[in-house]
């Protein structure tokens, strides 16, 4: 298989846009020729590097061919290290390592080692994965819980690479990220609060009291 694509999300304040990684690897070329195109800035041109030693470290190897990753719709700027883990899954797609992954939404950055970190906006990511109807959400663990409020998707909490491709491999076995319970808050007694702080003078008005009874005490 060389061509892959999966999706992921590109956050600009409060709002996710979904995005197509396309994935295609061809034989004219080497490991040195990995082009990423779709207006990305500097952390998702810096990610190759990032993508190779954590397929290399992870156990999955990297291909000796050219390999171009694009990022779409090319109008949108692509900003951030997140991009990481939809683009290594992409390149182990076209090598025929894992299978479909259309119906999940993924994000997270990769450590050289494989390890997944986490990274920012992941409710808003949530909120676009449910609003484009796609079921699932593959993002860092330590994200899961602030995801895992919006209802409607299945939150995944990764922490490695290799879990990401297992995850795939076999959906079943994998347990998707609970929901947190909100917490129950007990109402304050604004007379009684609102009693005590009148009682109780400013501190500059307690510092000019103390000083007034020390001079007249002396």
């Amino acid at each position: 298989m060389a061509l892959f694509k999966a999706y992921s999300a590109a956050v600009y304040g409060i709002d996710a846009h979904l995005i197509d990684v396309e994935v295609d690897m061809y034989q004219a070329g080497s490991a040195r020729d990995f082009i990423t195109v779709g207006m990305p800035d500097t952390a998702v041109r810096e990610s190759r590097e990032r993508i190779k030693s954590a397929l290399i470290n992870s156990g999955f190897g990297f291909p000796n061919k050219a390999v171009t990753v694009n990022l779409a719709p090319a109008n949108v700027r692509k900003e951030g290290a997140g991009f990481d883990l939809p683009m290594a899954l992409g390149i182990l797609g076209a090598m025929g390592t894992v299978g479909r992954a259309d119906e999940h939404v993924i994000i997270g950055e990769l450590s050289l080692d494989g390890a997944v970190r986490p990274v920012r906006g992941a409710l808003s990511v949530a909120v676009c994965a449910r609003s484009r109807q796609i079921p699932n959400l593959i993002l860092p663990a330590d994200n899961a819980a602030e995801a895992a409020v919006v209802e409607g998707v299945r939150v995944f909490g990764v922490r490695h690479l290799s879990e990401v491709v297992a995850l795939l491999a076999k959906p079943l076995e994998f347990t998707r990220s609970p929901r947190l319970r909100q917490p129950n808050h007990r109402p304050t007694n604004t007379r009684r609060t609102s009693a005590m702080c009148a009682a109780r003078p400013p501190p500059s008005a307690r510092w000019k009291w103390r000083r007034r009874a020390d001079i007249t005490s002396s």
